[in-house]
């Protein structure tokens, strides 16, 4: 299975890859999950904070998916950033 990326992410935001699922990750906190659900795909978005919000929004394919999110990081860059640094510290 190929995986298409179109640019390096900014630094601090990576993705971890599955078999059937990427998380979109900021500074170790995960933030965008795309994966299977029922007969298609879904993206979630984990992290709430100014400017952020949790939703679910439905995606093609894992790689539509992948790209949908990456553009939603691009637009929110700073939101997000801060939104990860608000977070309580992972045990």
């Amino acid at each position: 299975m190929s995986t298409r990326t179109s640019a390096p992410l900014p630094e601090g935001f990576s993705w971890d890859i599955g078999d059937r699922r990427r998380t979109l990750v900021c500074h170790g906190q995960p933030i965008v999950e795309i994966g299977p659900e029922r007969q298609g795909w879904i993206a979630k978005i984990l992290i709430t904070g100014k400017g952020v919000r949790q939703d679910q929004v439905a995606v093609r394919s894992l790689d539509a998916g992948t790209g949908w999110a990456t553009r939603w990081m691009l637009e929110r860059q700073s939101a997000l950033t801060r939104a990860v640094a608000e977070q309580p510290p992972r045990v």
